[in-house]
């Protein structure tokens, strides 16, 4: 399993939240972006959202880990 956290930045609305991703899968995000993980959003489908709505998105930590997701 790969474990990634990345982080989300807009400058309209202002707001830079978080969300980890295991197996680019989102299991984890900030209120704001809740609904990523809600739908259980890609890696590629959050990326592809920030890029429309013009906000940055970078990887802050990525480890593979053992075992699999819960």
């Amino acid at each position: 399993m790969i474990e990634i956290l990345a982080a989300i930045r807009s400058e309209k609305p202002k707001f830079t939240a978080g969300v980890v991703l295991w197996d680019d899968v989102v299991i984890e995000a900030a209120p704001i972006v809740g609904y990523m993980k809600k739908q259980r959003w890609t890696r590629t489908r959050v990326r592809d959202y920030c890029r429309e709505r013009g906000w940055s998105i970078s990887v802050v930590y990525e480890q593979r880990r053992e075992g699999r997701q819960p």
